[in-house]
């Protein structure tokens, strides 16, 4: 396993019990709202849910930041909560997840990742994320700095084609059919590139699948889990 860098304490939001189910939020997001989109699944999961660095109640460290620094963060915590964990993201908890999952295989047992396509950003869209993080700064001063740091983490991050074919985890994509950020088809790409991923998409859902999709968030997070039984388990 790669070494970890120094850990940041993370601020985590618990409840449930049963298997570890990891929810990691979008930009501006905190852990809160992905236990609420979940909650459903407090009999059959512990629910795990931080705030990402930068966000919540959870520090800001000195920038600047990768992705791999997110997936650094959640990597502590599933170490902590016994390993292996489905690993739930959206948005900037998506990529995190699919980092985690490339960089520490053996925490992860399975990936529910919505709003995130395969490619690295091309100079014109980083250019809109960079300038998104500068309108945060302009207007929230040092209190946006954990929420512009990861703007530029995102708009900076891999392209990951090359590399999925490593993911052999159960992966399932789960795109809002209604998001405009991220487009399906763009989140299609991402589970064509990976080994046995299933697509699927939430019918007049945008691109806040916890906010917007909880049901069908909770649904593929059951689908996906149920495929992670072994079948002599499942004819017991």
């Amino acid at each position: 396993m790669p070494s970890l860098p120094p850990a940041i304490d993370l601020t985590v939001h618990r409840t449930g019990r049963g298997a570890p189910l990891v929810a990691l939020h979008d930009l501006g997001r905190e852990g809160a709202a992905m236990q609420r989109a979940l909650r459903d699944l407090r009999r059959e999961h512990t629910i795990v849910a931080p705030d990402l660095r930068g966000h919540g109640a959870s520090p800001t460290p000195k920038g600047p930041w990768s992705i791999d620094d997110f997936s650094s963060d959640v990597a502590r915590i599933i170490q902590d909560e016994g390993p292996p964990a489905t690993v739930v993201g959206v948005g900037l908890g998506a990529a995190a997840a699919l980092a985690l999952a490339l960089g520490h295989p053996n925490l992860v047992s399975g990936l529910i990742l919505s709003g995130l396509g395969p490619k690295a950003e091309d100079e014109s869209r980083q250019d809109r994320w960079t300038s998104a993080a500068r309108a945060v700064r302009d207007r929230a001063g040092e209190g946006g700095e954990g929420i512009a740091l990861s703007i530029e983490a995102m708009g900076s991050r891999p392209d990951w084609r090359g590399a999925l074919a490593q993911v052999h985890s159960p992966v399932m994509v789960l795109a809002g059919g209604a998001d405009r950020a991220v487009p399906p088809d763009d989140q299609r790409e991402l589970s064509m590139w990976i080994d046995g991923a299933r697509f699927t998409t939430a019918p007049r859902v945008g691109h806040d699948v916890a906010g917007e999709g909880a049901r069908e968030l909770v649904s593929a997070v059951r689908l996906l889990t149920m495929e992670q039984v072994p079948a002599e388990q499942l004819a017991a």
